[in-house]
């Protein structure tokens, strides 16, 4: 009886296929640097990326040279995972499918999908660890569509608008049934055919966001302060902050908060685009505070005025002013009682705001069938082998895929959604 997926070829190609159609948030990441993980030589499992270089204005006609410095960020190919089957050969004789039609509906969909839905459900924990830009108030869902003009507004006062003009609203179904409903319908713009047709949850475009049902977002619980929870230490920047608060008080992984007279300013004009308005950071790691001088890491790094240049700007400048000591931390601005507040996390997202790669696993030649097939547009590859296992009398068939996120624009070019 002939071997049950004895024709392979098309195999890792279906996966994909499968895999392709049903990604949503991922697609919204940058693939650039995948390449930089396909060298001769192994480059390990983070790569430094560096952004361009910045620069102030002088004013009349001296010559005043400024100092390069370069600023960068890491991109991590750190996420290996798959799906793994078997059957035994009597199983195969006496009960396994036979045609690709029966292989293709029951085994490799299903495995497309539930390898898709995985890169998707890592793209937006990513993503909402990530980004420090919030509209709304965590726990509760939005009442009209205006929470997408603030977003559209963040993006343009933040300059990340002008880094591509391809942008998704990713937002839950409860966000949707509160904010988007019958008498809005009809300002929708059609989407592109083939996103229509392979996009579960497509609904249009609208105030310059294609929009999505996405059910891979993520709930987030905040963390909780007893009482004011201060910075300790006047002027400092960067991505490490000293704070002092109660012993016990605790900040998770994805908090967001603001420090009392610290706003953000447009990275073009480095004036603050409008009313002024408290920049927001986001809390990369867990943290219980000690009761005494803490320090806790946040992104972005932060950027104040140069006195000592001409405008008195610098290169990278992002806040109009450096923390004074004592200045009052905000957990999760714009929520009244955010202790242990819990929503989710939409996104308002482009391209620009964080990078995902992928690279190709070795091919071995000493198993029965293999594949492997690779995604040009995000960069991510699934690899297909089959082997007979002579010990145990067993098919073995295992899908492999590994990949990893990194930060790029992630306080100019997304925003995330609030919700219940």
């Amino acid at each position: 009886m002939a071997n049950l997926f004895l024709n392979t070829s098309w195999i890792s190609m279906e996966v994909l296929r499968n895999l392709k159609n049903a990604l949503k948030v991922a697609e919204y990441f940058n693939t650039d640097w995948e390449k930089d993980y396909e060298k001769s030589w192994a480059v390990g499992t983070t790569i430094q990326v560096k952004f361009p270089q910045q620069f102030t204005i002088r004013n009349g006609l001296g010559y005043n040279p400024q100092g390069i410095n370069r600023i960068s960020t890491t991109i991590s190919l750190d996420e290996p995972f798959g799906i793994d089957f078997q059957w035994d050969d009597y199983e195969a004789a006496v009960k396994a499918e036979r045609s690709e039609e029966e292989i293709r509906e029951q085994y490799l969909a299903p495995a497309g999908v539930q390898l898709a839905n995985e890169w998707d459900s890592r793209a937006a924990l990513f993503a909402k660890n990530n980004c420090s830009q919030i509209v709304g108030a965590l726990g509760t869902d939005p009442t009209s569509i205006v929470f997408l003009d603030q977003a559209r507004a963040r993006l343009l006062q933040k300059a990340g608008s002008y880094l591509t003009k391809k942008r998704a609203a990713l937002i839950s179904s409860s966000m949707q049934t509160n904010s988007i409903n019958t008498p809005v319908t009809s300002l929708f713009q059609p989407t592109d055919a083939i996103t229509e047709a392979f996009k579960e949850g497509s609904m249009g475009k609208l105030k310059t966001f294609d929009v999505f049902e996405e059910q891979n977002l993520y709930t987030h619980t905040a963390g909780t302060f007893a009482g004011a929870v201060t910075v300790t230490g006047a002027g400092q920047n960067g991505t490490s902050l000293i704070i002092s608060g109660t012993s016990g008080d605790t900040l998770k992984q994805g908090d967001k908060i603001s420090l009392a007279n610290v706003n953000f300013v447009n990275p073009r004009s480095r004036r603050a685009p409008g009313p002024l308005t408290p920049q927001t950071f986001t809390v990369t790691q867990d943290f219980t505070l000690t009761g005494g001088a803490d320090t806790i890491t946040i992104l972005p790094a932060i950027y104040g005025p140069d006195p000592n240049s001409p405008d008195g700007k610098s290169q990278y400048q992002n806040v109009d002013a450096l923390p004074v000591n004592g200045a009052a931390l905000t957990l999760w601005p714009g929520t009244s009682n955010p202790n242990g507040a819990s929503g989710t996390v939409g996104l308002a997202i482009t391209p620009m705001a964080f990078a995902i790669v992928g690279m190709r696993f070795y091919l071995p030649k000493a198993v029965e069938a293999r594949s492997q097939a690779e995604d040009k547009a995000t960069g991510i590859p699934v690899r297909f082998v089959k082997a007979w296992d002579a010990f145990h009398s067993l098919q073995i068939n295992r899908f492999d895929t590994v990949g990893g996120f990194g930060n790029l624009y992630q306080d100019n070019a997304v925003v995330g959604l609030l919700g219940a």
